[in-house]
């Protein structure tokens, strides 16, 4: 019997779509927040503090250190993860920045989220996001019709590894 062709396997298969669907729905909340940021947010100067660049072959991910002034706050120190294209501007900014001196970054803050917004890239960053809950959405959707296929091809049929006949021998 074929892994795949379980029917508890089959059924549980449903647990893609379902996780596709609700990583759209986070990320879809967390757009509108940067949005909300970004459009009616507080413009802070931030110190880079550090940045964490790990480029393998298969992927590459980052963070940058920022320390900075929240409004109606003590000094805020974070780890961010930003997308690569910001993360190669900040380091090339990083490499231009006079030795002793620190990088300053103006991004954008609000007291109602958590959400930071580089002031540089503030309509990029919230598309962003939103493009990429629409391909969570996609992919639920997609997945959701293959685990379905799948399942009513299972019901209707039965297990293409238990049906007899049917491979031709070879010459």
């Amino acid at each position: 019997m074929n892994f795949l062709s379980n029917p508890l396997v089959a059924r549980a298969l449903w647990v893609l779509p379902l996780l596709m669907a609700v990583i759209a729905v986070a990320t879809t909340r967390a757009g509108f927040q940067q949005r909300d940021v970004a459009e009616s947010g507080t413009v802070v100067e931030a110190e880079v503090t550090g940045l964490n660049l790990r480029e393998r072959s298969e992927i590459t991910t980052g963070q940058v250190g920022l320390r900075y002034a929240a409004p109606g706050a003590e000094t805020v120190e974070r780890e961010v993860e930003l997308p690569i294209i910001l993360l190669k501007e900040i380091e090339a900014d990083l490499l231009a920045t006079p030795e002793g001196e620190t990088l300053i970054l103006p991004i954008v803050v609000s007291d109602a989220s958590d959400q930071i917004v580089i002031a540089s890239h503030r309509r990029g960053t919230w598309l962003l996001t939103f493009s990429l809950a629409g391909m969570a959405a996609i992919g639920a959707l997609v997945s959701a019709l293959l685990v379905g296929g799948w399942n009513r091809f299972l019901t209707r049929e039965g297990d293409p590894a238990l049906r007899s006949g049917g491979v031709p021998a070879q010459a």
